[in-house]
This record gives structure tokens, sequence and C-alpha cells, in this order.
């Protein structure tokens, strides 16, 4: 009997060490190495083919939500009054905390979106099942990339059905706020059964069992050819982070 040949695909896990480089630095560096580390990686993804895709999350959702941190944190923390708007007083305190809120959610978000842009998701659950991770924390994760593709396609739907119909749904982010908060329950319901139909069929594969990773019933879907002089200068990255991180400890 011909066995079906399987997908292959070539992986460089230096992607993935990079960006844990540089979520561990917004969480252990000074605000002063993540506003450099922040500087350079703007310049890397903002000349990317795929800078669209990087930034349409961050300037919808993260970055109002930055502005209303500086606003609200400028004006309710105390210290030296820094600037006046009207009856409105900013506060250096305040806006300093802001910027360090701001800098590591930018890092955070801005790699993160890089990374999930280069790498396919299927290549990733099969890269980390090659790797031996428990099946369960990949079934997990194939769930929740589905919810925000789905989430993400039908909202479009949504918004091009309602300007269709006569409705302007570009004027703002609050119009748009507007119209979709009637919608997120049927929405949610929505992915409910869309994701249990898709969680019975992984577990149909065995893909969910703790066991499975080593289980003759499990057929990989693509085979991964891992990069292996990303996957030592990836290691190699992570690791001189940490020791400089231990060394401005010590120092």
């Amino acid at each position: 009997m011909q066995t079906l040949e399987l997908v292959r695909r070539k992986y460089n896990p230096l992607s993935h060490y990079v960006t844990i480089t540089i979520v561990f630095i917004a969480f252990a560096f000074s605000i002063e190495w993540q506003t450099i580390v922040l500087v350079a990686l703007v310049i890397a993804t903002i000349f990317s083919p795929k800078r669209k895709i990087i930034y349409r999350g961050f300037m919808k959702f993260v970055l109002p939500l930055l502005l209303i941190g500086f606003v609200i944190n400028g004006i309710f923390f105390p210290g030296r009054i820094v600037f006046s708007i009207g009856p409105l007083h900013f506060r250096d305190q305040g806006l300093l905390f802001a910027a360090g809120v701001g800098v590591r959610l930018s890092l955070i978000v801005i790699s993160i979106s890089y990374y999930f842009s280069r790498v396919k998701s299927e290549v990733i659950s099969e890269y980390l099942a090659s790797r031996g991770a428990d099946r369960r924390l990949i079934y997990i994760f194939l769930l929740s990339v589905a919810m925000v593709h789905l989430m993400r396609d039908k909202l479009q739907k949504i918004y091009m059905a309602q300007s269709a119909r006569g409705l302007d749904t570009t004027r703002s982010v609050f119009t748009r706020a507007r119209y979709l908060l009637p919608m997120l329950v049927p929405l949610s319901y929505s992915y409910l059964s869309e994701s249990l139909d898709r969680g019975i069929a992984l577990r149909a594969a065995n893909f969910s069992d703790r066991n499975s990773a080593g289980s003759s019933a499990v057929v990989p879907l693509m085979e991964i050819e891992a990069d292996k002089s990303g996957l030592i200068l990836g290691r190699i990255i992570l690791a001189a982070a940490v020791v400089i991180w231990i060394a401005g400890l010590i120092l």
C-alpha cells in the first residue's frame, strides 16, 4: 500500500528565540534598554513586506489604550506638573509610568505580531510536537489561534454587510465599537459552537492526549525541517540577554 508523502516545511527557530528574548527584555530590563530595543524592532519591522499585518492590531487596539493610559496616569498620578491642557494637569510620575508600560506593551505586541506574520500556526504546532511538547498545550494553542482568525473574519464580514446597508463604519474607533457591542454575545456563541467542532476533530485524531506524542495513532501532518544554525544563534541571543541581565543585577 502506497503511503502519502508528508508535506515538508522549513522552520527557523531563530524567530521564536528572538521573540522570547524581546519578551524577556520587556519584563527584566530597564526602560532605557527597552527603548533601544523597541526602536530597533520598529526599524526592522517597518520595512517588512507584512508590516500592515504586524501593525494592524497594534494601531487599532493597543495604541488607543496607550494614549488613554497616558491621559489617565498623567492626570491622577502625583508629582511635578509638566504641562497643562485647560483644567487638566499632567504630572511627571504619571507620564513616566505610562511611558514604561507603553514601551513594555509595544515590545511584546509588535514582536509577537512579527513572529506570527512570518510563521504559520500549523508549522508552529507541528514543530512543538516534534520537539516533544505536551499535545494538550498544542491543542489549546490551535484553538486559541483559530479563535483570533475566526473572530477577525466574522467582524470583517459584518462590517462589510453594514457598509452595504448604508452604515458608515469607517469614521472612528468609537463608531466601530458602537456597532460591535451588540454583536459580542452572538459572536461569542458562534465561536464556541465552531470551536467545539474543531475540538472534537482534534480529539478524534488523538491530538489532545497527554501520551499521544509517541503514539503510532497520531499521524503527523507535515515534516518540519529545523534550521540548526538558526537554533544555535537563537539560543546564543537568549543566553546573552540573560547574562547581561544578571551582570546588571550584580554590578
